[in-house]
């Protein structure tokens, strides 16, 4: 007796989702996040106003990766696909911005592509500190008093907020102060603080005890 075959099921491959379906998707839910957050749920405010920085983050990698990749796209092409001059799209986008400083090798090599872990070593390599030193210790960028994160720290951090449950032993790595940072629980604050703290002189030398001039208590037997 001859056994019966099932006809086997062939999957049929998936349709590639073209970017204008797939940007139509991304703004329905972010419209619908936004109703969510109006009816009522105020703790999520932060993170939909997060959204934003996170955009800007991606779009910058994006840019590194259409300038740097295998296609090398002009500042012009990019600039007149963003609607702006190449002078603008160079100063916003570009490597080296305007204020000084530039974007981690790591994450234009890396691009869409960069992994938590790469992302926390950019992280903790450009971290300002507390209080925070003149320059990143990354890359150099020159702090002011009211820029205290250079181009690769700002681009990095969003990015790592949001996905640091997709690699919790990379993001442990950090320390308090860092994951304060990325939590955004007011180190800004902490850093300013430091930096406009009165200089403290040190005690005279008078007022500094002295081991040597003091006298023995204990007897030699």
């Amino acid at each position: 007796m001859t056994a019966i075959r099932k006809p086997v099921r062939r999957k049929r491959p998936a349709e590639p989702v073209e970017n204008t379906k797939f940007d139509a998707f991304v703004r329905r839910i972010l419209r619908a996040y936004g109703r969510r957050v109006a009816a009522g749920d105020i703790e999520a405010l932060r993170s939909l106003a997060m959204l934003s920085s996170e955009v800007d983050a991606t779009t910058r990698l994006a840019v590194a990766g259409l300038k740097n990749g295998p296609h090398k796209y002009s500042w012009q092409e990019i600039a007149d696909r963003l609607g702006t001059s190449r002078q603008a799209a160079q100063m916003r986008y570009g490597d080296k911005p305007a204020t000084g400083g530039a974007l981690d090798r790591r994450l234009i090599e890396a691009g869409m592509g960069v992994t938590v872990a790469t992302l926390v070593e950019v992280f903790a390599d450009h971290h300002p500190g507390i209080p925070a030193a003149s320059v990143c210790p990354g890359c150099g960028f020159r702090y002011t008093d009211k820029t205290t994160a250079c181009p690769s720290y700002a681009t990095v951090r969003p990015l790592l907020y949001r996905r640091r449950n997709e690699d919790p032993r990379a993001v442990n790595r950090l320390t308090p102060d860092q994951t304060d940072d990325l939590h955004g629980r007011n180190n800004a604050r902490k850093r300013a603080a430091a930096r406009q703290a009165p200089y403290q002189a040190p005690p005279p030398p008078s007022a500094i005890p002295n081991l040597f001039n003091q006298r023995e208590t204990e007897t030699v037997p």
